[in-house]
């Protein structure tokens, strides 16, 4: 209690000696609200970009995404005579990789591309067509608006189905009523099963930003052995790419390593694929994130060593206005220590009266500079605490200097000085 009682009185001693001269206090906090302010509003930004990143990746269907391409330039850009006699990825590749873990891939999606012209009674347009699988609308992040997906039996049979994107549906069917109708995708009539939800997103909330999924929108898609064996005459079941979704995002780089060798025996030991690890190139872009952590971090840094070292020279010079004070205090008892514990709890009470500040301009700075680039605000708490723990250093290291000075005056000379 008696330790607690002298804390309270040093306190109050700060208070009041920050309150009698607050020009002199405004400018000692002034290095620390601009170090807080700046390592606040660098880390926000940076989590508001993060945050929208994630949102993103949220809606095109998650980070636990494994996807195969095919890689056909061989070296020197020269196809080999290997990779050109190879017949590139296919439906066997699917089930070879479904067959490694068969626990561990909770769905693979495929997609067969082609360019097709696209009839309905209201318009006809050339048009991109996928050909996918039952898996493909879930794992790209796709909702069903009406009627249905693709059926295992749609995909063994080659059925002539399709589904609509809300672009694609509006286009060929302008004034409704296009679920059941019949559209002709190149020489093939197919019938519409299932339109999709409306997908929307814009990086950034400011006039003119397009959104980013409009070529979503536009998907026609129809089972893909529809576009192999009528479309394309494909017996061999060729693909343009595979996704595996692996749920466990940590056990993605061994199921990679597996499949990068079963795929090696299935094309002749040739690299004429590639791998595209979702959640690893999420990870180098939050890389890429933490390294603009770090400059914002030292520009924070050094704007409160700057304040730092004009905090120390006006406390060595308050320092000479206080000796009498000081000298006074130590021959009616007070101890060196006690001085020195006096100080460092001014200078100390000075650092988190300027961090509070300096969190209320961060906070304001973060909010303008990504309501101008059209960014929703994301703040995290510990973007706060690093802000206010280096403060909080950096005002205790500066302290150090002239509360040891102060402790270490001589009563008899202090009380003689002019």
């Amino acid at each position: 209690m008696m330790g607690s009682g002298a804390f309270l009185l040093r306190l109050e001693s700060a208070w009041m000696e920050i309150r009698e001269n607050f020009g002199r206090s405004s400018l000692q906090t002034l290095g620390i609200v601009l170090g807080v302010a700046s390592v606040l509003g660098g880390f926000s930004i940076t989590d508001s970009f993060r945050k929208r990143s994630e949102t993103l990746y949220v809606k095109l269907g998650g980070l636990d995404k494994l996807n195969v391409q095919p890689n056909n330039i061989g070296n020197n850009g020269t196809p080999t005579a290997l990779q050109n006699a190879n017949l590139g990825l296919r439906h066997q590749d699917m089930d070879d990789g479904r067959g490694l873990d068969s626990a561990q891939v909770e769905g693979v999606s495929v997609q067969r591309n082609a360019r097709a012209r696209v009839r309905s009674a209201f318009t006809d347009q050339e048009r991109r067509v996928q050909g996918i699988n039952g898996d493909y609308l879930a794992i790209e992040g796709y909702d069903i608006a009406q009627g249905r997906g693709f059926s295992q039996s749609d995909i063994g049979s080659a059925a002539a189905v399709a589904v609509l994107g809300s672009e694609a549906f509006q286009t060929f069917f302008p004034s409704g009523g296009g679920l059941g109708a019949i559209i002709r995708v190149g020489d093939v009539p197919v019938t519409v099963v299932g339109v999709l939800s409306q997908r929307v997103f814009r990086f950034r909330d400011t006039p003119g930003m397009g959104n980013m999924f409009h070529r979503k929108n536009r998907l026609i898609a129809v089972p893909s052995t529809l576009v192999q064996q009528r479309m394309q005459g494909d017996n061999y079941q060729r693909v343009d790419r595979l996704t595996f979704r692996i749920p466990k995002v940590d056990t993605i780089e061994t199921f990679a390593k597996s499949l990068t060798s079963v795929l090696k025996m299935n094309h002749r030991l040739q690299d004429d694929f590639r791998l595209d690890d979702v959640a690893a190139r999420e990870r180098k872009r939050r890389d890429t994130g933490d390294a603009y952590d770090i400059i914002f971090m030292l520009s924070g840094v050094l704007a409160l060593l700057g304040g730092g070292i004009v905090n120390v020279n006006i406390q060595l010079a308050s320092l000479k206005e206080r000796v009498r004070e000081v000298g006074v205090k130590m021959a009616i008892g007070a101890a060196g220590t006690e001085i020195f514990k006096e100080f460092m709890t001014e200078a100390l009470l000075l650092t988190a009266l300027g961090s509070i500040v300096g969190l209320g301009v961060g906070v304001a700075f973060s909010w303008f500079i990504t309501h101008y680039i059209g960014v929703p605000l994301g703040m995290e708490l510990g973007s706060f605490l690093w802000a206010f723990a280096l403060a909080i250093a950096f005002g205790f290291l500066f302290a150090l200097v002239p509360a040891w000075k102060a402790s270490r005056l001589s009563p008899m000379e202090a009380l003689r000085y002019e």
